[in-house]
């Protein structure tokens, strides 16, 4: 009978263990649910690389608007004020009140509401300077060309740019 008690209490034990360790247990809640924007827009946490909340800690707007205005600091994350067009090609900025001429710091402010040209830029700077992976192992542009296809074409839904928005506030 204690064989069975102590076989009963151990496996209980083990699953508690086993479920610490799962993607659903570390990486959900109020904070990021995936390694990516992607990944938290599609609440999908399967993953080709090890990952959880505490390695997807990046910029936001400020940070990056800062860093983009000097350039060692530029240098040191690696990123640069390119032209919106050189990120994201043929790609007009959402809202239309600036153009693909306009360089990505003059996108972001400093109002607290991350506007859905803010979130792909933020992404962007934030997966080339390595701050979190993105998925598949694509480079900055292509990973954020695919986000703004996505929210274009509504892929999730009738508030795509609101979960995009959410979604990268999720990883800062």
């Amino acid at each position: 009978m204690n064989s069975r008690r102590q076989f009963i209490t151990k496996a209980a034990a083990g699953g508690v263990v086993a479920a610490l360790a799962s993607k659903t247990a570390w990486a959900g809640g109020s904070s990021a649910t995936g390694c990516s924007v992607s990944g938290n827009l599609s609440g999908n946490l399967s993953n080709n690389h090890d990952c959880n909340t505490t390695n997807i800690k990046g910029l936001g707007p400020s940070d990056w608007k800062d860093i983009l205005g000097t350039r060692s600091e530029r240098d040191s994350y690696g990123v640069n004020n390119y032209r919106w067009k050189q990120v994201f090609g043929e790609r007009s900025p959402i809202g239309g009140s600036k153009g693909g001429s306009d360089r990505l710091k003059s996108f972001l402010n400093r109002n607290g509401v991350l506007s859905t040209n803010e979130a792909l830029i933020v992404a962007y700077l934030n997966v080339k300077s390595g701050l979190y992976p993105p998925p598949n192992g694509q480079d900055a542009e292509t990973y954020v060309q695919g986000l703004y296809d996505d929210v274009s074409y509504g892929a999730y839904g009738a508030n795509s740019e609101q979960r995009l928005i959410a979604a990268v506030e999720a990883t800062y």
